[in-house]
């Protein structure tokens, strides 16, 4: 074992990862959690686990009540999530990417009852996670859910098949927007590293998603841009799609991933609110994305059913979407005020 695989061996507290030990090792059959709506971590995650508890000779099932986005198709055995728990045949669930069982949509709505008597572990690094089951490994100082199963697979020593390495390394890359945001710190590209050691590759990865887009999905980027709006002198933007703007551009719902980013990377932006509503009129989606000081996570849970992490953060509003623009947008603008409040008596104060 290198250096690096050392340090990361010894990064998760021993009686975390010994009670985690507990439940996996006796398990025969295992069910893997994806959150619903799933992004390139989760869906990593719940892959990358499987594929150490396949060679392990454990049944090992990941799931997620949506399929996995067109863009996640080089994942190795990505066709083998399956949206249901089926007959419930499983000693353990692994909740991964999320901490609060609601997350998982129809898998949660569907099984309720056994996933609240399931032993169950839960692995996730958002700042707002609560945490379930009975035992947690949350540690929002990761960038990803995949780096935290690579300091697992170090410490278990749990066997890492280059199928596993490319699937972790899609979580990494995809959470940290290619090692960009500010979430990336020393220990997440020593996790990247030695997950090219163990056979993965970034070139996969940066190619499906992050270069070959559908030209249905570029016009629906143009149209968000399109009919994008600002406030607090460009320092607030929003945009909106509903089921009328996926017709339109011929965009599929899971086209839609990170057009808060987009609207968030115009200059002189400090907070990116995109706004969705898709078959359900009264139900509204919020992606968020925010510019230090402002928490991107307390505020989508101030705002509704939300959470993640302090630069992007999501919220589910029982409002349908002519309603939950205002409502968000006028809570953003008195954000960005208290903001340049505090800004001004800070500065006067260290500036008499």
């Amino acid at each position: 074992m290198n250096a690096s695989a050392t340090a990361l061996a010894a990064q998760l507290p021993v009686d975390q990862v010994e009670r985690a030990l507990a439940l996996l090792g006796p398990a025969r059959r295992v069910a893997l959690l994806a959150h619903e709506h799933p992004d390139g971590d989760c869906l990593g995650s719940a892959l990358g686990l499987a594929h150490m508890l396949w060679a392990l000779g454990k049944v090992a099932v990941p799931c997620c009540a949506d399929p996995p986005p067109r863009a996640y198709s080089f994942l190795p055995a990505q066709e083998r999530f399956q949206q249901d728990l089926g007959d419930e045949d499983f000693d353990l669930v692994v909740a991964l990417d999320a901490g609060e069982l609601p997350r998982f949509g129809r898998l949660y709505e569907g099984h309720r009852s056994f996933l609240e008597q399931v032993p169950l572990l839960n692995i996730d690094h958002h700042i707002s996670s609560a945490g379930c089951g009975q035992v947690t490994i949350i540690d929002p100082t990761a960038a990803a859910t995949a780096e935290l199963l690579v300091l697992f697979q170090q410490q278990a020593r749990l066997p890492l098949t280059p199928e596993a390495a490319l699937c972790l390394l899609t979580g990494l890359m995809t959470d940290t927007g290619s090692f960009q945001f500010p979430s990336t710190t020393a220990r997440t590209l020593e996790a990247a590293a030695l997950l090219l050691q163990a056979g993965a590759s970034p070139e996969p990865i940066a190619q499906a998603v992050f270069r070959t887009r559908p030209l249905a999905q570029e016009r629906l980027r143009a149209r968000v841009l399109l009919q994008a709006q600002t406030a607090c002198d460009g320092q607030l933007i929003w945009s909106w799609a509903n089921d009328a703007t996926l017709a339109e551009t011929g965009a599929l719902p899971e086209m839609d991933d990170n057009l808060s980013g987009l609207l968030r990377d115009i200059e002189g932006v400090k907070i990116a609110a995109f706004f969705k509503s898709y078959g359900t009129p009264g139900t509204t989606r919020l992606s968020l994305r925010c510019a230090a000081p402002y928490n991107a996570a307390e505020i989508c849970q101030r705002l509704g059913r939300g959470g993640g992490h302090a630069r992007a953060a999501g919220a589910t509003l029982d409002l349908p979407l002519e309603q939950a623009i205002p409502f968000v947008v006028a809570r953003l603008e008195a954000e960005l005020r208290r903001g340049e409040e505090q800004w001004t008596a800070s500065s006067t104060s260290t500036n008499p």
